[in-house]
């Protein structure tokens, strides 16, 4: 069954329905909704729990620069910035300049140059980045964040629904830079529970709630399926329904 299958078939209020049917291998949860048995990952969805978590609650740590950077990007990226600046500073950057005091005051805030290479003045600057010991961020990764939030725009309805865009500016706020993404990755990898670990019934019935309560939980970090369909045992019960009709 593949993921978008998956997604229409299975709803995230139906983990709570599943029945524990027990551990396989050390590494694999099986379960039973309805007719249908399905098999879970118990590393990949204890870590996709925990990344999301992670991005959730994880405060991103800024460093101020000794002096403030000049952000030359397109005209797009600018004003991506000055519409997403939450975002950005979620993701640990902040800045200052004439463009930034503009949109506090008012003001109709003027175009960037065209032109990112331009000797012009720049009218916005990166006065803080994220602090990690071992990455290093810059104005590359603003350029990721912006084309992140442009790719996340296009399939944002801003006439739908108020929950659907709840969700929309939920999942923009969620949105990281890829390094940031990988720390986050690494973590919640490190932190999770391992193939080869066994489970009591009670813990397996835990990480199988927890699916229900994540914003994807079809995936791990890394792209790995968190949960396939194993078997449909409708024919199996219609086959003993008519052994029994033999009888």
């Amino acid at each position: 069954m593949e993921e978008s299958a998956m997604r229409r078939v299975i709803q995230k209020s139906d983990f709570a329905k599943m029945e524990i049917i027990g551990q396989f291998n050390l590494g694999f949860i099986i379960t039973k909704l309805k007719n249908d048995l399905f098999i879970i990952d118990q590393h990949a969805t204890d870590e996709k729990y925990n990344f999301e978590r992670l991005q959730r609650v994880t405060k991103i740590h800024s460093q101020v620069l000794f002096k403030p950077m000049p952000v030359r990007v397109s005209p797009a990226h600018f004003l991506t910035i000055l519409d997403h600046l939450p975002i950005f500073q979620a993701n640990g950057f902040d800045f200052c300049g004439p463009a930034i005091d503009e949109l506090k005051n008012g003001v109709e805030v003027q175009m960037e140059d065209e032109d990112p290479t331009s000797d012009r003045k720049s009218r916005l600057f990166l006065k803080k980045i994220p602090y990690s010991k071992n990455t290093t961020f810059g104005i590359d990764d603003i350029v990721q964040l912006c084309t992140l939030l442009a790719d996340a725009g296009s399939g944002y309805d801003e006439s739908g629904s108020s929950s659907a865009k709840e969700q929309g500016i939920k999942h923009l706020m969620g949105l990281r830079i890829p390094k940031l993404r990988a720390m986050f990755a690494s973590r919640a990898c490190r932190s999770s529970i391992m193939i080869g670990t066994g489970l009591m019934k009670a813990k397996m019935r835990k990480l199988v709630r927890n699916m229900g309560t994540m914003d994807q939980p079809w995936n791990c970090p890394h792209g790995r399926p968190t949960m396939r369909h194993l078997f449909d045992l409708t024919p199996l019960e219609k086959m003993h329904e008519a052994s029994d009709a033999r009888m």
